[in-house]
């Protein structure tokens, strides 16, 4: 997969616009009309994406958490059978384009002879209505314009914005339908109080590679952690403000903790993956680090059950 940052026309294209946060279902629908299209056209099937969310731009205080870092998105992208990822930095020059001029530009700088726009997909500082000004506007420029069909399959309606809702909620199991795939948090082991390894169960204390992740609902989940070596690895997270065992110079702060089953190694400083496979319980202040402990123990026996 070719990641096109700069004027390239040196492949006629057909292409979809938007963020692909998550490449889900909806999204690999899409993708795949995207392919049959360029078959049958003898274009190469692209997107058009953005380097940060839109919104980061238009309204920071309202941008989303992301679903899939950069790196994944990528990757996700490039399975699902893009060829061409034409990558746009969204800013104020394109913040402020009306539909005819972004089309112009796709056609003139990036070869894109035909446009997919998704179901219910709109685009341009106009906001034009409906399908035919969008086409009328692509024949006068010399871009068609297509409709992809809606998604119907499996855990529909699929959109990012309800994926997140899913986390926030704790539904990492519906988050996983709609994805496809189980969510993953992509971070950094850095040190913590090391609290955990005094009771027995040593944790990796994670925090996002980018800031902007989406963190699931506070609780404790049975999830799989991907290390450095590459292997999964079955894992119990909490995920929360440990009120059992809060650093008095840290009130309130978040943290994400993964402690392995069955597993010794040196992870301070190394990339690790969490993929959250189900919730288990909420998170909860124990009377005494016994009862917390006793509690961890059949956390862990519970996730190694689910898992």
């Amino acid at each position: 997969m070719n990641i096109i940052n700069k004027s390239n026309t040196g492949s006629r294209r057909i292409a979809a616009v938007g963020m692909y946060d998550g490449v889900h279902l909806g999204h690999r629908f899409l993708i795949d009309y995207v392919r049959l299209e360029a078959k049958s056209r003898g274009l190469v099937p692209s997107v058009v994406t953005f380097s940060r969310h839109p919104l980061s731009l238009v309204r920071p205080l309202e941008a989303p958490g992301l679903i899939t870092s950069f790196e994944d998105r990528m990757r996700y992208l490039g399975e699902a059978g893009v060829e061409d990822v034409i990558l746009l930095t969204f800013n104020d020059k394109i913040r402020h384009m009306t539909a005819r001029e972004f089309l112009n530009m796709l056609h003139k700088k990036y070869a894109v002879d035909t446009l997919v726009v998704g179901f219910n997909n709109r685009f341009g500082h106009d906001r034009l209505e409906g399908l035919d000004q969008y086409k009328a506007i692509g024949a006068e420029i010399g871009i068609e314009v297509v409709e992809a069909p809606e998604y119907r399959g499996e855990g529909s309606p699929v959109s990012s914005s309800i994926i997140r809702r899913h986390l926030r909620n704790g539904d990492v199991e519906k988050a996983t339908t709609s994805l496809g795939h189980p969510y993953r948090l992509r971070g950094l082991v850095v040190n913590g109080n090391r609290l955990g390894r005094t009771l027995g169960f040593p944790t990796a204390n994670v925090v996002p590679v980018d800031a902007a992740s989406i963190i699931p609902k506070a609780g404790v989940y049975a999830a799989m952690v991907i290390t450095p070596d590459g292997i999964r690895r079955k894992a119990m997270v909490n995920v929360g403000y440990r009120p059992t065992v809060a650093d008095p110079d840290a009130p309130g702060t978040l943290s994400v903790e993964a402690h392995i089953l069955d597993y010794v190694g040196y992870l301070y400083d190394e990339e690790v993956v969490i993929e959250f496979m189900h919730f288990m319980r909420p998170e909860k202040k124990f009377s005494s680090t016994d009862k917390l402990k006793a509690q961890l123990t059949s956390d862990a026996a519970k996730a190694g059950k689910l898992l």
